[in-house]
């Protein structure tokens, strides 16, 4: 391949900053551990099967219990440790006693 003439090469005198902080969410929660929550692993198979099953996540209907508080909610988006709410609620797995549909 020949060269080409110093007017068709781009020159790049910056340095480009968009791709400082990227993130991924893909992070396997069925090996998140917890050894003072017995039903932990109970809560991580339901958010498993919610996720895995045919839909989007944030069309179904849940109530979410916690030690604090009872969630009349759908869930948004689901971190290795914190779940996001559709009234834009953050809960921590941990602090979940149960998770059922409406």
């Amino acid at each position: 391949m020949k060269k080409l003439p110093k007017i068709y090469q781009n020159q790049i005198n910056k340095k480009f900053k968009n791709n400082n902080t990227v993130y991924y969410s893909n992070q396997n929660i069925t090996n998140y551990q917890n050894n003072e929550n017995q039903n932990i692993n109970t809560i991580l198979s339901t958010l498993d099967t919610l996720t895995q099953e045919k839909g989007f996540i944030f069309n179904k209907p849940l109530l979410i219990k916690t030690k604090d508080n009872l969630y009349d909610t759908a869930i948004v988006k689901i971190n290795s440790n914190t779940i996001l709410t559709l009234n834009e609620d953050t809960i921590k797995i941990e602090d979940i006693l149960s998770i059922n549909r409406k």
